[in-house]
């Protein structure tokens, strides 16, 4: 896959790895995940956090803290990879990497995460987009379950064939970066009101 750089088809999670797999992977990558999962689970805390004290400086400065963005930034590069990992895009075991950079460092080649980095100017109006997106984390929350009926589906085919199916694959890809999109205008680096659904990965 390439990465897209214009308008609403730009991809931020670029996943460049063989669809074959070991067949054994969906038996043992849950308990691999574990320990990454742990570390999810207290970085979205502090993503939460953070997000909520980076929100209230746009409305009460008029300025996004690049710091707190690169937190942000840094949990959803985490979990792009721990949770590629877990589905299975790679064989590669996942680094305990804590990189804040908008730009992916390439610590695991498999899977990268790439995202604007925070623009010098953003209205105050802004603030709104977390409510304005409401209508596409409704529609996200169909995409989800359907990829996670995909995810499993695609664990068994390659546990029977040693290889994931393309277009399931490519599937979850671009589900996530529907996600993505919709997470680069809810913290407000992107402005642009995202458009509905999936697009070319």
């Amino acid at each position: 896959m390439t990465q897209e750089t214009l308008g609403s088809n730009r991809q931020y999670l670029i996943v460049d790895s063989p669809y074959e797999l070991s067949r054994w992977r969906p038996l043992v990558n849950w308990i691999l995940f574990i320990p990454h999962g742990i570390i999810l689970y207290a970085l979205q805390i502090l993503a939460r956090a953070v997000f909520f004290v980076y929100w209230l400086m746009l409305i009460f400065t008029g300025k996004l803290h690049p710091g707190m963005f690169g937190v942000l930034a840094m949990y959803e590069r985490y979990n792009a990879r721990a949770s590629g990992f877990l589905v299975g895009y790679s064989e590669t075991y996942p680094p305990f990497d804590f990189s804040t950079d908008s730009t992916d460092n390439l610590a695991y080649p498999p899977v990268r995460l790439t995202v604007p980095s925070v623009p010098e100017t953003v209205p105050r109006s802004a603030a709104l987009n977390i409510f304005k997106a409401i209508p596409h984390f409704i529609v996200l929350m169909f995409y989800f379950i359907g990829a996670a009926v995909v995810a499993l589906i695609g664990w068994f085919a390659v546990l029977f064939s040693g290889a994931w199916p393309k277009g399931m694959r490519d599937f979850l890809v671009r589900v996530a970066n529907y996600y993505l999109r919709v997470w680069t205008y809810v913290t407000m680096v992107e402005n642009d009101y995202p458009k509905f659904g999936l697009r070319s990965a």
